[in-house]
């Protein structure tokens, strides 16, 4: 049982690893047809700070826009854009 479970985790591995390959590959090389690599995305900035009531308060902050990149995962420092897309408020806690 405990071999079974070592050789498919490997393979799990393996698999991911392959992938991540690939992904790296095709943002490096702009595959297919040289096609754009980053977007610009406006995240949102929201900050919290609980009050002497003990309740939060929120305050807008300037919009940021963030770089990303067309990837399943993220490469050179940009998280990928379908993630940022999903994720446009950054709720920051100043207590």
């Amino acid at each position: 049982m405990k071999r079974i479970l070592q050789k498919t985790l490997l393979g799990l591995l393996g698999v991911l690893a392959v992938v991540y390959g690939l992904d790296w590959v095709s943002v490096t090389f702009r595959i297919p047809g040289n096609r754009e690599i980053y977007s610009d995305i406006r995240v949102d900035q929201v900050f919290t700070d609980t009050n002497k009531y003990k309740e939060l308060e929120y305050s807008l902050g300037a919009p940021v826009i963030e770089r990303c990149v067309y990837a399943l995962f993220p490469h050179g420092g940009f998280r990928p854009c379908w993630y940022v897309a999903r994720h446009t408020m950054n709720v920051t806690n100043t207590d």
